[in-house]
């Protein structure tokens, strides 16, 4: 310890202050008062919600095609693991187009997603809808 390094020369020319007050300099403020102040105050202007309302849409799709591909996404699946409960043992290729039928299903369910952009007024969303 005897000997002192490049540290110790470089802290010895610092004015550090290291006394810490015993109490604190601003006295905190009394959260009843502040509450009284503010019910005395002009009324604050009420702002816009930060979300929009949204319509409830129905929950079967208008569209032929929409409503076809959920039924690949939802029925292809089942079909497989109602065949595997029963124990009827399936060929490949009907296992093959089971699932081919429930990708491109959900492919196609993909691709039918409105896109938001920058285009759109409330663009960057993070796409919660209440």
């Amino acid at each position: 310890m005897g000997e002192r390094d490049d540290f110790d020369r470089i802290v010895e020319g610092l004015d550090l202050d290291l006394s810490f007050p015993d109490e604190p300099d601003d006295p905190i403020p009394d959260p009843t008062a502040l509450r009284w102040e503010a019910e005395v105050a002009e009324p604050v202007e009420t702002e816009e919600p930060f979300y929009r309302r949204v319509e409830p849409t129905s929950l079967v799709p208008r569209r032929r095609g929409v409503m076809l591909a959920w039924i690949g996404v939802i029925g292809a699946p089942l079909a497989l693991v109602l065949a595997t409960l029963v124990h009827i043992f399936l060929e490949r290729s009907i296992v093959a187009g089971a699932a081919l039928i429930f990708v491109a299903s959900a492919i196609y369910l993909f691709l039918q997603l409105p896109e938001h952009g920058p285009s759109r007024r409330d663009w960057p969303d993070d796409g919660a809808v209440l």
